[in-house]
This record gives structure tokens, sequence and C-alpha cells, in this order.
């Protein structure tokens, strides 16, 4: 059993769940990545996976036919996509 992590006294988060969020957060903020982050990409399959080193990992089925960004950071895998959205609706 992993020795468990101490927690964040104001958020009760561990520090990896407190790095992560940090991470995420300069990810989609500041558009930037760790000098030490893997980044590939793939298209998604009509099932809604992806393979990564021979690991099918599920992404979505409404992404399917599209690429998808793959950022490997220390022991995470994490996807990262953008959808293309566009609506109108009649104003009353």
């Amino acid at each position: 059993m992993a020795p468990a992590r101490p927690a964040c006294a104001a958020s009760g988060k561990t520090e990896g769940d407190t790095s992560m969020t940090t991470m995420r957060t300069r990810i989609s903020k500041e558009g930037f990545l760790p000098t030490e982050a893997s980044i590939s990409s793939r298209k998604v399959s009509r099932s809604g996976h992806v393979s990564y080193q021979g690991q099918p990992y599920f992404i979505s089925k409404s992404l399917a036919g599209r690429y998808i960004r793959l950022v490997v950071l220390a022991d995470r895998l994490i996807v990262d996509a953008s959808i293309p959205l566009h609506k109108e609706y009649p104003l009353v």
C-alpha cells in the first residue's frame, strides 16, 4: 500500500491533487506546458477510443473522427480537445 500524501490544510486535497489542479489551470489559462511534458495527437475512433502505447482509452463518441491532443506529464495522460460549437437562437 502506498503511503498517504499529506493533505493541504485549506482544501483537504493532497499535494498531488493540488499540483494537478494547478497544472490544469496553467494549461487552460496560460496555454503552456512544462518542458518535461510530452505532447502528441491521436484521431478518435468511431467507438470513441484512442490508443496510447498499445492501450485503448475511451474519450467520447461525440469526438469520433476528430483529432485530439494527448499530454503526458509524469504518470498522467491528459486529454485536451477543442470542441467547435456554433448555435443560433431566434431572439423573441
